[in-house]
């Protein structure tokens, strides 16, 4: 029988010893730390989507590369925007900052080199900033969300993903399907897509606007994108892209900015 995808093993950092992950530290490894968020997910998804596809992502990383850990994730995010809608548990932006920036210190004090890996897009400030604040401390680490490498990728694999990629979408719903198939309500998956708005709410939009607006105000689903495009199949070709790319991404930052 196979473990569950959470289940405590050797790519995890916490399964080793104290004295294992003092040595460990010597060797400057990379750590990558999960962040995401517990918030609401439409109609047909969990409300943990967020993290564990983080989740899923870094351990698909670590095991194809054993030198790379990976740290208990930081579950919860900065998600007021999605408040109105019941099961979203949301911190402050400086509350997250300050978990972020503790978690990594801790982590580059033993000598690790922290690669904060994200699934949730309301994170993505606050990481800027707090990757920022530990590089003023003189502590390295670096961030990445791991559905931002993947772009072409879901250009390639989903019929439109410009418009049909934004929240609880057709890569979410997916990659759902795949990895956790029995957490996605197939029969509640609304169809259409995002009512009209400005600026673009979807993932892929490039707009030099920001503005913050509550997801009730988008679209009373919750819903930013066209899940209805969503298929398993689909799923496990972007899950095999952003593992790759994830991969590809820690290798080079721990090459590049990581000292022995």
């Amino acid at each position: 029988m196979s473990l569950p995808p959470f289940a405590p093993g050797p790519a995890r950092l916490a399964w080793s010893p104290s004295p294992e992950l003092g040595a460990l530290g010597k060797a400057h490894g990379a750590v990558l730390v999960p962040t995401g968020a517990v918030e609401q997910h439409g109609p047909h998804l969990a409300t943990g989507v967020d993290i564990w596809l983080a989740m899923a992502v870094a351990l698909g990383v670590a095991g194809r590369d054993p030198s790379i850990r990976v740290a208990e994730p930081i579950s919860y995010g900065s998600s007021a925007h999605h408040v109105a809608f019941p099961g979203t548990i949301s911190l402050r932006p400086s509350t997250f900052i300050a978990i972020v920036v503790d978690v990594c210190r801790s982590l580059a004090r033993d000598g690790f080199f922290p690669i904060l890996l994200n699934g949730h897009g309301g994170n993505r400030g606050a990481l800027q900033v707090a990757v920022s604040e530990l590089g003023a401390d003189g502590i390295r680490s670096a961030a990445f969300s791991y559905f931002d490498l993947i772009r072409e990728d879901a250009a390639a694999i989903l019929p439109d993903a410009d418009q049909g990629c934004g929240h609880a979408c057709a890569l979410e719903t997916s990659l759902m399907l795949h990895l956790f198939p029995g957490s996605a309500r197939a029969e509640a998956i609304p169809a259409g897509g995002t009512p009209s708005c400005w600026p673009d709410p979807h993932l892929y939009a490039s707009s030099p606007i920001t503005v913050w607006r509550g997801f009730e105000e988008i679209n009373p689903t919750g819903v930013i994108g066209r899940p209805a495009d969503a298929t398993a199949e689909a799923g496990a070709r972007l899950y095999e892209a952003a593992v790759a790319c994830s991969l590809a991404a820690t290798q080079r930052l721990r090459e590049t900015f990581a000292t022995a």
